[in-house]
């Protein structure tokens, strides 16, 4: 039986957790052993057992701690003040973008690309409950914005998608390396994402109507 955890104890889980993010994103969940982890922090292999049954729980408590703190702060923003949609929208995009280029997100990151897939394809992890854990916060405030009128009464899950779709492709342009300026200012890119999530991509409809026809008569 686990021993109870103290303030020590807990420090010491800390140390674990965060030697366990920086092996696994250095050299992956599959090429890192919990003798790595232990030997990184200090400890006996066998004291890590008083904190964590295994390495997939290990790996858990990580995806658990991160999202936690992304919930209790995207909690506040969503469920805050709603008067200018575009203003709400853009605190939305930059926070979402802020976070990304965290150390530690960037860390988790790395790691879920690398070996999240097969994890979650194995059963190991619940991949699509820790990527969609907030959907509800951003479904719900897309629906208080369709009841004030800011938006068009559309399915809010498919708008959802459509305003995080290209704040994810940020993220992995940003994690490769990506130097463009839209990648590199990424509150410029906020702004631009947010003016094209309001405004739509379609032209006026006359212009349309206009360029379809000639399309079919050339």
């Amino acid at each position: 039986m686990a021993r109870p955890i103290n303030a020590d104890g807990q420090r010491t889980r800390q140390a674990i957790l965060d030697a366990a993010l920086a092996l696994f994103a250095e050299k992956g969940y599959f090429g890192t052993s919990l003798r790595d982890v232990a030997s990184a922090v200090g400890v006996r292999e066998s004291a890590l057992y008083n904190y964590f049954p295994g390495k997939e729980a290990l790996f858990e408590a990580l995806l658990a701690a991160e999202s936690a703190d992304k919930t209790e702060r995207l909690t506040a923003l969503i469920e805050g003040p709603a008067a200018d949609p575009r203003d709400v929208l853009q605190e939305l995009a930059e926070f979402v973008l802020d976070r990304f280029i965290q150390p530690r997100q960037q860390q988790l990151f790395r790691i879920l690309m690398s070996d999240g897939m097969r994890l979650a394809r194995d059963g190991r992890i619940n991949l699509l409950e820790r990527m969609g854990s907030n959907r509800p916060r951003f479904e719900a405030l897309m629906q208080r914005l369709i009841d004030q009128g800011a938006l068009r009464n559309v399915d809010a899950e498919l708008l959802v998608m459509q305003f995080i779709g290209p704040l994810l492709f940020w993220r992995q342009l940003h994690a490769i390396g990506d130097t463009r300026p839209v990648i590199r200012n990424r509150h410029a890119f906020a702004r631009a994402h947010v003016d094209q999530f309001l405004n739509g991509a379609i032209a006026e409809p006359s212009v349309v109507t206009s360029r379809v026809r000639k399309t079919r008569t050339a």
